[in-house]
């Protein structure tokens, strides 16, 4: 059966609301059911739901645990059940109906469009396990980007609507907010390129959903994140609000096509320009990174010698305090050899006193009966 998915996960900042809260996926899911001599039309068209929705649970506790990154067996098994055990609401009847099975007979297919939700009690027991933890408990998920504060008024609570500019890509227009990287507009809908993961949001100061590369328009990610750093400094912005009320319409008109700037920025030598000068960009910053690399390996190499070094020195002291030891135990086992042989001297010596006076006594009392 065939499955794709529409949305990725909806993750909500983690320091707004526990990562638990509002995770959920959308997704497309088949399901399949013949009628058989068990079951009426309406129950087959039933079964037929029943089986479409298990296979959008599935699938997304598939997609889940192959996007999650997860050490601990018994927080990963934990995930995919919140998943197995999720709520399935259908959006969208997408097709459905009757068809004839060489084998089965009569069967009903559905396709639907369907929102995920995982098992709340399951996310929460995740949630308290990694709880506390500095690497959420061996888990990472992809987490929504914190806001990118554009020109204009803003408070404490409020992001900044930002001005955008306007980027060649084909017929239909992107437009991208000027001296960032990797934010988007495109048909109606917000995308950002953010630390190797897409994200989506209806409304820029809205909540950002994770997506998949698939789910991308290729019109969004054939202009690179770094393009707006490259336009000149007096590129032309549309507000906001002007973009939100008539972007519809400048697509159907071909608005900006018209315009010297734009068409200055279309010219084929133009664009291979900016694309020369986010190359070089990319390049400096591989280069960078591998030097800091290089550089972390050497500290790394560096460190493991001073361990070695510190090791082997630790070894010498403690080969040395062993023969100090042994030298201590043989001094004092050759000490009390000698206090034993001294003490067998003396007793000895003593025996020998003892006899020497009883043999002089008995000399003494044999001379004595003899007189």
């Amino acid at each position: 059966m065939n499955f794709r998915l529409l949305a990725g996960l909806f993750i909500v900042l983690l320091f707004i609301k526990p990562a638990h809260a509002t995770q959920s996926t959308i997704t497309e899911a088949d399901g399949y059911s013949c009628m058989g001599d068990d079951k009426s039309r309406k129950q087959t068209e039933q079964a037929a739901m029943i089986d479409a929705k298990k296979n959008a649970a599935e699938y997304t506790s598939t997609y889940i645990k192959s996007e999650t990154q997860v050490k601990d067996f018994a927080l990963q098994k934990d995930l995919v059940s919140a998943y197995t055990n999720a709520e399935v609401k259908v959006i969208e009847d997408l097709e459905k109906g009757w068809y004839k099975d060489p084998s089965s007979g009569a069967c009903y297919k559905i396709k639907i469009k369907a929102e995920v939700t995982p098992d709340e009690k399951a996310m929460e027991k995740l949630s308290q396990a990694t709880a506390g933890t500095t690497d959420q408990g061996n888990i990472y998920l992809p987490v929504a980007p914190p806001p990118v504060f554009g020109i204009g008024p803003s408070s404490q609570t409020e992001v900044a609507a930002p001005d955008v500019v306007v980027i060649p890509s084909g017929e239909t227009y992107v437009y991208m907010v000027p001296n960032t990287t990797g934010v988007y507009f495109y048909s109606d809908y917000w995308y950002r390129y953010y630390e190797g993961y897409w994200f989506r949001s209806p409304i820029y100061a809205g909540k950002w959903g994770m997506v998949t590369p698939t789910m991308v328009p290729r019109e969004v990610a054939n202009v690179p994140p770094e393009y707006p750093h490259y336009l000149p400094p007096d590129y032309y912005r549309i507000h906001y609000n002007d973009l939100h009320q008539h972007w519809q319409e400048w697509d159907h008109n071909h608005e900006w096509h018209n315009r010297d700037w734009y068409k200055t920025e279309m010219k084929p030598d133009v664009i291979a320009h900016r694309q020369a000068l986010v190359n070089q960009e990319r390049e400096q910053h591989r280069i960078a990174i591998e030097r800091k690399h290089q550089e972390a390996k050497q500290q790394l190499q560096q460190q493991e010698q001073q361990r070695i070094h510190i090791e082997r020195e630790h070894q010498g002291v403690t080969r040395l305090t062993q023969q100090q030891e042994q030298n201590r135990l043989q001094k004092d086992h050759k000490s009390q050899s000698a206090q034993r042989q001294m003490q067998q001297d003396r007793k000895t010596k003593h025996q020998g006193k003892g006899k020497g006076k009883k043999k002089k006594k008995g000399k003494r009392q044999k001379k004595d009966k003899h007189e």
